[in-house]
C-alpha cells in the first residue's frame, strides 16, 4: 500500500532586504500513515532536512497531535541514525548538512495516544535558503514515502511576516485492513491477514490440505472477512489450513469463528480438537493445542492467546476433530501479533 505525506506551504508577502531582516519558511504536512497504531503494530517516523545553503539555516520543527496539542517527544537513534532535529526547538543546520528525526510508537512502546498527526517545518536565516526535506513512515503493514515540495528543494528569500501557518484539515484515517463486510465480520479486526479475494496476494499466501470444490470453499475464504466459509474436502474431519506471511510475523493470538449461516450442521461441522503451529524453516513448531473445544457461539469469535515472541512467515492450524459433521469448516479465522 502507498500513501503519500500531504504537504502546504505559507509564503508571507512583505519581502525586503537581506540585512535587514530573517528569511522565514514555513511547511505543513500531515501524516495520515500513523493511524494503525496499536501493540500489534510497531511504526517509524523518520524525517531528514538538508540545507544545501551556503550558509548555516536555523530549522525548527514542530508537531501537533490529533487534539491540536503539541508533541514535544525527543527523538531516537534508529539503525545509527541519532535526532538533532528537537521538536519545538530551532536547531542550527550547517551549510550543506542534514539533520534528521526518528520516532518510534505503537509496538510494546504503547503510545499510541501520544504521537504526531501534523508537522510544520520553520527555516529562518539572514539569507537566502535553500533546503530539501523528505523521509518515511514504516510499519509491519507498509512503507510510506515522506514526499515533501515533490522531492525537490525549495527556496527562501528574507521575509518579516511571522504569521502562523493554519493547521490543515485532518486527513481521514485509511481503512482498516479488516473493515467489517457483513454479519460474519467477527475476527478482530487487527487480524495481520489482511482481508483476501484469493489465495494469494502482496501480502501472503493461504493454502489447505483440501477443500470442497462443490462449494468453492476454498483456504482465502477463511481470510475474506465475509460470510462464506472455508470447508475441507466433504467426508475429510482432519486436515490442514495454512497463511504464509510475505513477511515474517510474531504471531501471539489467533481467532477462528464457526460458520454463521447454517443453524443445521455449522456447529457440527465446527473443529473441536487442533494444534496451531508456525514453520521454522525445517519443521513445523507446535504453538498451541486445543482438545473438546464445543463453545462455538454465531455472534462472537474464539480468541485463543499464545506465549509465542519467534517472528515466523508460515503459519498453520491442523484440524484433528469435528463436532460431528462431515467436515472441517470454520467461517473466519485471524492472526493477531506484530
Amino acid at each position: 500500500m502507498m500513501m503519500m505525506m500531504l504537504f502546504s506551504w505559507l509564503i508571507p508577502s512583505q519581502v525586503q532586504a537581506a540585512d535587514t531582516v530573517s528569511a522565514v519558511k514555513r511547511m505543513v504536512f500531515s501524516i495520515p500513515a500513523n493511524t494503525f497504531c496499536d501493540q500489534s503494530h510497531l511504526v517509524e517516523l523518520s524525517l531528514n532536512v538538508t540545507n544545501l545553503s551556503n550558509a548555516d539555516q536555523k530549522v525548527k520543527l514542530d508537531f501537533l497531535k490529533a487534539d491540536g496539542t503539541s508533541f514535544v517527544t525527543a527523538g531516537t537513534t534508529y539503525n545509527g541514525m541519532t535526532s538533532e532535529l528537537i521538536p519545538g526547538s530551532g536547531v542550527a543546520v550547517a551549510a550543506g548538512h542534514a539533520s534528521t528525526y526518528h520516532f518510534t510508537f505503537g509496538g510494546q512502546t504503547s503510545n499510541c495516544g501520544d504521537r504526531p498527526f501534523t508537522g510544520i517545518l520553520t527555516t529562518s536565516g539572514s539569507s537566502n535558503a535553500e533546503l530539501i526535506a523528505s523521509g518515511f513512515v514504516n510499519s509491519s503493514l507498509y512503507s510510506v514515502p515522506i514526499i515533501i515540495n515533490g522531492g525537490m528543494e525549495w527556496l527562501s528569500a528574507p521575509q518579516t511576516d511571522s504569521t502562523e501557518p493554519t493547521t490543515p484539515t485532518p486527513v481521514p484515517a485509511p481503512t482498516p485492513i479488516n473493515q467489517p463486510v457483513d454479519q460474519c465480520s467477527v475476527t478482530p479486526v487487527n487480524s495481520l491477514i489482511h482481508a483476501m479475494t484469493a489465495n494469494q496476494d502482496v501480502y501472503g499466501k493461504a493454502s489447505s490440505s483440501s477443500y470442497d470444490t462443490s462449494w468453492d470453499a476454498q483456504a482465502y475464504h477463511a481470510f475474506d472477512n465475509k460470510c462464506y466459509p472455508f470447508s475441507t474436502k466433504n467426508g475429510e474431519i482432519q486436515g490442514w489450513l495454512s497463511y504464509e506471511f510475505t513477511d515474517a510475523k510474531t504471531v501471539t493470538s489467533y481467532s477462528m469463528q464457526m460458520k454463521q449461516n447454517d443453524s443445521q450442521y455449522g456447529l457440527a461441522q465446527a473443529p473441536k480438537s487442533w494444534v496451531f503451529e508456525a514453520y521454522d524453516g525445517k519443521a513445523w513448531v507446535t504453538l498451541d493445542s486445543q482438545t473438546g473445544i464445543k463453545t462455538w457461539t454465531t455472534d462472537k469469535a474464539n480468541v485463543y492467546t499464545i506465549p509465542n515472541t519467534t517472528a515466523y512467515k508460515q503459519y498453520r492450524i491442523r484440524f484433528l476433530e469435528n463436532n460431528g459433521g462431515n467436515l472441517i469448516c470454520i467461517s473466519e479465522m485471524g492472526m493477531m501479533g506484530y
